[in-house]
């Protein structure tokens, strides 16, 4: 009998002894640590934020960021041999909170690029789509005088000053600075072959791994690849074209003030002054002088892109005379110039009392009734801004003058499709303004008599698309 009391005393006391445990005792749970989620929003969503060229990006930030969970540990600060990027860095990334761990790390690595082969001219001509191939020799000898690392700080700080906190600061830093590393020499021979400039940024990019580890590297590779197309659908890409253009206006603007200036100062001495528009910048030149013969692959040169593009009309200069370029178009008219890409025309008359004006004869009327404005040099190396500059000019010319045969050019254009009948029979499709002699107080009669033999060769006849297309279906 005592054995089964004994026996059940020490069950409820094992009993009370689990419970107690159970109670009193915490289970030892495994301590799982809270990520906060990451926000990413697809730039394409905030393009309608991109109003009258500023990038209002405190309305952006709240859709736009990456969530910082914890502080990134403090780098070591990176030694710079230039000291403009060294105060960069120390004005714009040290002390930034906002540029933080990848972000930081990937700043570093392109600014240290950049100041290990920065040194080389902020332009190139290297491959055949390059979009700074249109800048005049002139303006090109000078800016080749810009160092790259010193054009992209001044691009970067221009957009940054567009910005009015800190929410993209960090991506728009490596926008701006990434956005001309495709023309360090060093990546020309391996990758010149995928593509102009913009494009070897991306490759340079997309070999970093920090670049990569970016949630949205997507967004900031079409904003760098995409800034020297003729339209964008990003803020960014819109931002930084805006800043990169705001650069080379202040870059030309200082280049063109020494020139003149040594110009004077020379002139005082009684050196030969060379014609306006001419810089005092000699350099080599490899190309070959083309003959004026039929065979030609163009009188003209390039083609205008092919991207669909509108021109919009901007506020009128205050240079704008509309006779003044009248009279300098009408200085061109028949005749045949020796350039650096050969022997090519501007404006050919024609019997039916049409001039037509090939749109870079026009601008280098611009440039010259401009006074070379800085303004107009800048816009050379962005199609989209030379664009809009023909289309304004060509608009007021029109409005003003009644100078242009407006029913051959559609809706928001400024040029008509015409075939060019050479001397040979080669037919040669372009785009050429359409003028009316009338415009230059002329007979067509008179103006015809002003061709050459030579001119012949080139231009035997020009017809407009217009009027063939209707002939083939019989109207």
């Amino acid at each position: 009998m005592k054995m089964i009391l004994f026996s059940i005393s020490a069950a409820v006391g094992i009993g009370f002894a689990y419970y107690g445990s159970r109670k009193w005792v915490h289970p030892e749970v495994p301590i799982v640590e809270s990520v906060e989620p990451t926000e990413v929003s697809s730039l394409a969503e905030l393009s309608h934020l991109w109003i009258d060229d500023e990038v209002e990006i405190k309305d952006a930030s709240y859709l736009w960021r990456e969530r910082a969970a914890k502080k990134s540990s403090q780098l070591s600060r990176p030694v710079f041999r230039h000291e403009e990027i060294d105060q960069f860095f120390t004005e714009m990334i040290e002390q930034r909170p906002s540029v933080h761990g990848l972000r930081r790390s990937l700043i570093i690595k392109i600014l240290t690029l950049l100041d290990e082969e920065g040194d080389c001219p902020s332009v190139v001509r290297v491959h055949k789509d390059e979009a700074e191939r249109i800048y005049s020799d002139d303006s090109y000898a000078l800016l080749e005088t810009v160092p790259l690392y010193r054009h992209t700080l001044t691009v970067a700080r221009n957009f940054i000053a567009k910005a009015d906190q800190e929410a993209l600061l960090a991506d728009m830093i490596i926008i701006a600075l990434a956005h001309d590393i495709g023309k360090i020499p060093s990546y020309h021979d391996s990758m010149y072959s995928s593509g102009d400039h913009p494009i070897i940024a991306g490759l340079i990019l997309k070999s970093l791994p920090e670049y990569m580890a970016l949630p949205n590297w997507n967004d900031i590779n079409r904003a760098i690849t995409g800034h020297h197309l003729l339209k964008s659908d990003n803020i960014l890409t819109d931002g930084l074209k805006l800043s990169d253009h705001e650069a080379r206006q202040t870059e030309l603007s200082a280049l063109y003030a020494e020139v003149r200036e040594r110009r004077k100062q020379e002139a005082e001495k009684g050196v030969e002054q060379p014609t306006d528009g001419q810089v005092l910048v000699q350099k080599p030149t490899t190309a070959k002088t083309q003959l004026p013969t039929e065979e030609r692959e163009h009188p003209l040169g390039s083609l205008e892109s092919r991207e669909k593009f509108y021109p919009t009309k901007q506020d009128i200069p205050e240079w704008f005379d509309a006779d003044a370029i009248l009279a300098a178009i009408k200085k061109r008219i028949n005749v045949v110039e020796s350039t650096a890409k050969g022997e090519q025309w501007s404006a050919v008359s024609t019997s039916q009392g049409l001039v037509y004006v090939n749109p870079e004869g026009l601008w280098a009327n611009i440039k010259e009734v401009s006074n070379f404005d800085p303004k107009v040099l800048a816009s050379e190396g962005f199609e989209s801004e030379k664009r809009n500059l023909l289309f304004t000019v060509v608009s007021e010319l029109s409005r003003t003058r009644d100078a242009i045969a407006t029913q051959y050019v559609a809706d928001r254009y400024y040029t008509t499709q015409v075939s060019i009948i050479t001397g040979g029979g080669k037919r040669l499709p372009y785009l050429l303004i359409p003028f009316t002699a009338e415009a230059f107080g002329e007979l067509p009669s008179t103006l015809e008599e002003l061709k050459t033999s030579q001119l012949k060769r080139m231009v035997k006849e020009i017809k407009l698309k217009q009027t063939e297309v209707e002939k083939c279906v019989g109207r």
